[in-house]
């Protein structure tokens, strides 16, 4: 998975076409190999079918779908929603400022509540430096507390750490989906070294 700075779910239909973007790998061992387009596939955004571009590298031959910079990895969801759902502190008041209606809408947040808690908090909290307060609260002390602080920290991840924020789903080391290994990781399973990986990536 990867994405570009400033293309959004508004964006996307406009941007992206026919022509490739002009983005690199992101494994360091493909020196920077552009990637290239490898056809499209159909998920939904704002509850709308509609075709997402798949890239793919020439090297290492992984391929990557390119999503929106505010868009949630496997789930037709926003940024935006779980930010206001993290912030509102229940999950009652969190489906109403999500505007999720209705029982289904409380459930779905307090789901959305619990992964953010325990998937996306143990990789996130192993990259911020330690602080007082849940992890979003630590984040926005890093990118800012404005809206879209969600987005600017998936960009903070990925040139800093190489890691792509999922959003709910957690984070993928180099877009890469997560090798499944037995046993707890703050990476998710997704760093084949473990928490030597930690001091392989550069300074955020």
């Amino acid at each position: 998975m990867v994405s570009l700075e400033g293309l959004g779910c508004k964006q996307y239909r406009e941007r992206v076409g026919e022509a490739v973007p002009e983005i690199c790998c992101p494994d360091p061992a493909c020196q920077q190999a552009r990637l290239r387009g490898h056809g499209w596939y159909r998920r939904y955004l704002d509850g709308v079918l509609q075709p997402l571009r798949r890239l793919r590298c020439p090297r290492c031959r992984v391929s990557h779908a390119l999503l929106p910079e505010d868009l949630c990895a496997y789930r037709d969801l926003s940024f935006g929603a779980v930010e206001a759902a993290l912030g509102a502190g229940t999950p009652s008041a969190g489906a109403q400022a999500a505007r999720q209606s209705g029982g289904a809408g409380v459930r779905r947040v307090r789901g959305w509540l619990r992964s953010a808690c325990a998937r996306l908090a143990a990789g996130v909290q192993a990259l911020l430096a330690p602080a007082a307060g849940t992890w979003w609260q630590r984040a926005q002390q890093v990118v800012g507390p404005g809206p879209g602080w969600l987005t600017r920290l998936r960009h903070w991840l990925w040139r800093g750490f190489g890691s792509f924020l999922g959003g709910l789903s957690g984070l993928y080391r180099h877009g890469r989906p997560r090798a499944h290994r037995p046993g707890p990781s703050p990476y998710l399973g997704n760093c084949p070294a473990g928490e030597a990986c930690r001091e392989a990536w550069p300074a955020g």
